[in-house]
């Protein structure tokens, strides 16, 4: 099985997925859209993870890959293929589908928790999820729930912060490939992002919290695991 996945920014990369998909005798590639805009064949990977990146879904007049890419998920989609966004990733996903992308009321960054629906627990993906989780959060938008999507969770002023599509897509707008391992440097790389809110921790405050990213990682573990389960 082969993961091929799209990298928006140089240091966010797959992080826990990465790890899982060694373990996993998943072999992986990458484009990098921060360095060249370079699409593989349909017919080269199984599973097709996006990525975050500081950038917006809307922003395509500064970053001339955005359409294609979404035009990419959205043949990847059809395909039948293995697709999981994260971040910018799950608002590409959502605007691949036809939902629309905007600004959230007021930014979420840092560990904030989340909550999982009933529709979460009765669903063969998501059913190991608990009904809470702090989450690492670090984004400014959010989307529409697209069309025949099922909604699994939300927090405090984000509607909907995971979904599922059909058999095979799958969309968390928080960061659960972050580890212990390379939390730091993911805060130190997002600093200048930061800005001031109620919804906001400071660096400081978010290093305190890295230990949650260790649980969140056993969670997000079991659920690639059911995702192998059901594309074999």
């Amino acid at each position: 099985m082969h993961i091929h996945y799209f990298q928006h920014d140089h240091f966010e990369d797959l992080g826990f997925i990465g790890d899982w998909a060694l373990k996993n005798n998943f072999t992986t590639s990458v484009t990098r859209f921060d360095l060249k805009q370079e699409f593989p064949s349909h017919n080269e990977y199984d599973w097709l993870v996006i990525l975050g990146g500081k950038m917006g879904v809307y922003e395509t007049d500064q970053y001339a890959w955005i359409t294609p890419e979404i035009e990419f998920i959205k043949e990847a989609i059809h395909l039948g293929k293995i697709v999981i966004g994260i971040c910018l990733g799950s608002q590409m996903v959502a605007n691949a589908l036809g939902a629309k992308v905007y600004k959230n009321t007021e930014p979420e960054m840092g560990f904030f928790p989340v909550t999982f629906n009933t529709d979460s627990s009765k669903d063969s993906i998501f059913k190991h999820f608990p009904v809470e989780l702090s989450v690492m959060h670090m984004h400014f938008d959010i989307f529409d729930l697209p069309t025949g999507a099922i909604c699994m969770s939300s927090s405090e002023v984000t509607p909907c912060q995971a979904f599922r599509f059909g058999e095979n897509v799958f969309s968390l707008q928080f960061h659960f490939e972050v580890t212990e391992a390379n939390a730091a440097n993911f805060i130190q790389e997002i600093t200048p992002e930061i800005v001031t809110g109620r919804l906001v921790q400071q660096p400081p405050k978010m290093l305190q919290n890295i230990g949650f990213c260790k649980s969140n990682n056993q969670v997000f573990a079991k659920m690639l695991d059911e995702i192998i389960l059901l594309s074999n």
